[in-house]
């Protein structure tokens, strides 16, 4: 039954479930003790699952995570003399999932990192990509999108794992097994 639940909460909320996870919860409450030499541990919890949240954005499982299309928050433009497209991808984006043009006729989900053999071959105009083959080539902060059709291009989809807005922290229950 937990598998399926996905957890949408506040920095506060995240941070009183972290310290559930943690067992840091304060269980007894019939007392008062207040120190003044310790650590600020709120602040060490804040930061410690800031990471570990960063770190889950980069790395798990998709089906874990925040996925958005963010195409309304992509640049695009056209770089025609070497035959691509330049998607200038927002910055709460984490992971590029899927990309589509609008003439293309299928979506790219693999991103070819610049210095791959996919990537060169983009050099070419007689080895470069078309619409029924596209290649995305992945430089981090944008896109070059390899397979420009007729008309202005458009994106049709722009699916990611992204940072949710408002410093939120969206994920499946099933995260926090690995936690530490």
């Amino acid at each position: 039954m937990e598998e399926n639940l996905f957890y949408d909460l506040s920095e506060g909320e995240m941070l009183a479930l972290w310290k559930r996870v943690h067992r840091l919860e304060d269980l007894r409450r019939e007392c008062v003790i207040e120190r003044v030499d310790g650590i600020n541990l709120d602040a060490y919890l804040t930061e410690r699952m800031r990471q570990w949240y960063s770190q889950l954005l980069l790395t798990a499982p998709v089906e874990w995570l925040p996925v958005e299309d963010l195409r309304e928050e992509v640049t695009l433009s056209v770089e025609s003399a070497g035959g691509y497209v330049v998607a200038k991808l927002p910055s709460r984006c984490v992971r590029v999932l899927e990309v589509r043009l609008s003439g293309w006729r299928t979506g790219v989900c693999r991103m070819s990192p610049p210095e791959s053999e996919a990537a060169l071959r983009q050099r070419t105009p007689w080895l470069r990509a078309g619409v029924a083959d596209p290649v995305v080539v992945d430089h981090g902060d944008h896109l070059l999108l390899y397979g420009i059709g007729e008309g202005e291009p458009s994106l049709a989809s722009a699916r990611c794992v992204a940072v949710p807005a408002g410093g939120r922290y969206r994920f499946a229950a099933a995260a926090l097994s690995g936690n530490s």
